[in-house]
């Protein structure tokens, strides 16, 4: 079963591609880790960290964002 796109067992608000897309939008364009998942948490509740490693994992491997030092920045159209 997979957790990364919604199917008949996951519902869409559980699945990692939502997630993603969420926090992306809901990040400013660089911020640290902490408030990151700070943002993760507001947005998500009481999810475990590791969903949150998960879900940057997904933008990670995306190419819309990447750890510069112990900042998330989010990748600029193009430049990828």
């Amino acid at each position: 079963m997979s957790i990364l796109l919604p199917n008949r067992y996951l519902k869409p608000s559980e699945s990692l591609a939502v997630h993603a897309a969420e926090l992306y939008r809901s990040m400013p364009p660089a911020a640290s880790v902490g408030a990151g998942w700070a943002t993760y948490r507001s947005l998500f509740g009481t999810l475990p960290f590791e969903r949150f490693v998960l879900t940057l994992d997904v933008l990670v491997g995306l190419g819309v964002l990447r750890l510069e030092g112990q900042q998330l920045v989010k990748v600029a159209e193009g430049a990828a």
